[in-house]
C-alpha cells in the first residue's frame, strides 16, 4: 500500500501563529484562559492546558488573570466587557478573520446589509456578525440564500474555512437577488488549497484518510469532499480510530489533516498506517 500525503496537510498560518502567542505567553506566572479551545483540535488543546493555558466553556468568562482571544475571534462587545472588566486581554485572531471583521464594519457603517456565508453557530461567524453595525444575516447553505428576500445593496463574505465551491453557488444566487452587491472571497487560501488537494487525493487514490478534530469545521469539510467523490473517506481523530482491517484492500491511500491539526497527530496515523504494509505478506 502506498501512502500519498497532502502538501498542506497540516497548521495553517493563522493556527500557528494563534499556538505561537499562546506558548509565549505562557512563559509568564499569570493564570491564561480561553472561552472555548484556542484551535478546533482536542489534542492541540490537552498540550496547551498541561502548559497552564485552560479552555473555559464557550460561554464562560474568565474572572482574572489573562484572556488568550481563540484563532476564530471572539464578538467584539464581550471582548470589551472582559476588558472593562480589567482583564488583561492577548489577541490571537488569525489576521485573515481580523480582516474579515474590518471589512464588515466599514461596509456596515455605509449601510450595506451584511450577509456573512458560514456555518450559524461557529464561533468565528459569531465573532464575525458582532462587528456590523446594522442589518446582518447569516447563510449557512444555497437554501438559505435561495430563501433570502434581497435587499437594495449588500457586502457578502464567508467564514474563512467555507467550502468554496459551495461558497460560489451560493454567491451566485445572492448577485442575483440583491441590486447592487459587493462580494469578497474571504476563504484563505490555505484552506481552498487543502480543498483542492482532497479533490485530487480522491481521484487519484483509493481512499482518503483526514485527521483532525470533530468539532473542526475545516477539517469535516475535508472529510465531506473525499466522500463526496465517491471514494472511502476516513475522519480521525487519532491513529487509535483507524479501521485498520479495511485498508488491506486499498493499493493507495491519500492523507490529508485540518488547518488545527497538530503534524505528531498526522505522523501517527502514517505510522499506523504504514504498520498495515509491514504486515501484509
Amino acid at each position: 500500500m502506498k501512502i500519498v500525503l497532502a502538501k498542506t496537510a497540516g497548521f495553517c498560518m493563522g493556527v500557528k501563529r494563534a499556538v505561537q502567542i499562546a506558548l509565549e505567553t505562557a512563559r509568564g506566572t499569570e493564570d491564561i484562559f480561553t472561552c472555548g479551545p484556542l484551535i478546533h483540535n482536542p489534542q492541540a488543546v490537552e498540550t496547551l492546558r498541561e502548559k497552564g493555558i485552560v479552555p473555559l466553556p464557550d460561554d464562560t468568562d474568565p474572572d482574572h488573570g489573562i484572556l488568550l482571544i481563540r484563532a476564530h475571534g471572539m464578538p467584539a462587545d464581550r471582548i470589551a466587557r472582559l476588558r472593562d472588566k480589567g482583564l488583561q486581554i492577548i489577541d490571537a485572531t488569525c489576521p485573515h478573520v481580523v480582516s474579515s471583521q474590518n471589512r464588515i464594519r466599514k461596509f456596515s457603517e455605509e449601510g450595506y446589509t451584511i450577509l456573512i456565508v458560514g456555518d450559524r453557530e461557529h464561533p468565528e461567524i459569531l465573532s464575525l456578525q458582532s462587528f456590523a453595525v446594522g442589518p446582518c444575516e447569516i447563510i449557512s447553505s444555497l437554501a438559505d440564500a435561495r430563501a433570502f428576500a434581497g435587499t437594495p445593496r449588500a457586502m457578502v463574505i464567508a467564514q474563512t474555512t467555507f467550502n468554496a465551491a459551495e461558497y460560489e453557488e451560493i454567491c451566485t444566487e445572492l448577485t442575483r437577488k440583491v441590486l447592487q452587491c459587493k462580494v469578497f472571497q474571504s476563504i484563505c487560501k490555505a484552506t481552498s488549497r487543502r480543498q483542492e488537494e482532497v479533490h485530487h487525493l480522491a481521484a487519484t487514490c483509493d481512499a482518503v484518510v483526514v485527521v483532525g478534530g470533530r468539532n473542526s469545521a475545516n477539517t469535516r469539510r475535508l472529510a465531506e469532499i473525499a466522500a463526496a467523490a465517491g471514494k472511502p473517506a476516513f475522519h480521525v481523530e487519532t491513529a487509535a480510530e483507524l479501521p485498520l482491517a479495511e485498508f488491506a484492500a486499498f493499493a493507495t491511500v491519500g492523507v490529508t489533516a485540518g488547518a488545527s491539526t497538530p503534524d505528531w497527530v498526522t505522523q501517527d496515523v502514517i505510522a499506523r498506517l504504514q504498520g498495515v504494509i509491514q504486515e501484509r505478506p
